[in-house]
């Protein structure tokens, strides 16, 4: 019996012995892992007025003008992607560089896969890195032209932090689907291609809303739809298709005019939803379709007859 309860304490000291050394080789090497935080951020944010990301799906180039963001020089930035942005690159940090079995692999994933991330201040490039990584491990890696891949973490997240760099034009864009000063508002007119019956026009009488041809209008229920119209944002904007360009031929289930004072139409056309509870499809301008979702669209939704007392 003792000799069995000897080989049991001595097998014990083995493991502890063996768990000791591995303890201190690991705190040994987790030491070699020591990396500048700062690695990737030679800069200072606060003058970053443009970034360019480039990849294999396109460009986007999203350039602040002295009074916003705009997306590739055409649109309106969407602040609070531009402000999730700017809050990746101050808080993202290298943890440690990729083992050296992985480095080939995870470079090529990177640079060809990835994303171009520019920095440009007052016109000057300031940073450039690659960004990529494997979402579904939640694994972001950023490297320099020619240099080695970093393992890239926010601290205190779990997150994808290459997602940001890798949304396309269209989920940098302002959502608001009638994106004007509502000061300058005008006139408004929606129309049921169905039912014209139930079509009203909405305008400013006396600095007051109306509905046109309403001898009493709930003022309540008015100034909710405006809001709910103004407020209106998409879902997702979509590229054109071929059934979409079809569907454009087709009457609308709806489509609200807005007018400004200097005589700009903002036009939106919705579709019905392909299945039940799934997102309008709307056509803003003529030209940009977009996916909405069915409780945005439901306040905004209402005949003429609804205003009255």
């Amino acid at each position: 019996m003792q000799e069995k309860r000897n080989k049991r304490l001595l097998i014990l000291l083995v493991v502890l012995v063996a768990t000791t050394a591995a303890t201190a080789w690991l705190t040994r090497e987790e030491r070699t892992f020591e990396v500048d935080k700062n690695l990737f951020k030679g800069y200072d944010l606060k003058t970053i007025d443009e970034v360019t990301l480039t990849s294999k799906t396109g460009t986007v180039q999203l350039k602040y003008n002295g009074s916003r963001w705009k997306v590739n020089d055409r649109y309106d930035a969407d602040r609070n992607m531009i402000e999730v942005l700017l809050a990746t690159l101050l808080q993202a940090e290298p943890k440690r560089p990729v083992a050296a079995a992985l480095k080939d692999s995870v470079s090529a994933l990177v640079k060809d896969r990835g994303v171009k991330i520019a920095l440009q201040a007052g016109g000057k490039p300031v940073e450039t890195f690659y960004s990529g990584g494997i979402q579904a491990k939640n694994q972001t890696y950023f490297s320099k032209e020619n240099g080695e891949p970093y393992l890239v973490t926010i601290p205190g997240y779990r997150v994808y932090v290459a997602g940001i760099f890798e949304l396309p034009e269209g989920g940098w864009r302002n959502k608001f689907v009638f994106g004007f000063n509502w000061r300058n508002f005008q006139r408004l007119e929606t129309e049921f291609p169905s039912k014209p019956s139930d079509n009203f026009a909405v305008a400013l009488q006396d600095r007051f809303f109306t509905v046109q041809g309403l001898s009493q209008a709930d003022t309540t229920k008015l100034n909710n739809y405006l809001d709910a119209v103004s407020l209106l944002t998409v879902d997702e904007f979509v590229p054109a298709t071929s059934a979409l360009n079809s569907l454009a031929q087709t009457p609308a289930a709806m489509t609200v005019r807005v007018k400004d004072i200097g005589k700009k139409e903002y036009v939106l056309s919705l579709y019905a939803p392909r299945t039940a509870r799934g997102p309008f499809r709307g056509l803003i301008d003529g030209q940009q379709w977009a996916l909405i979702a069915e409780d945005k669209v439901i306040p905004i939704f209402l005949p003429r007859h609804f205003f009255g007392k």
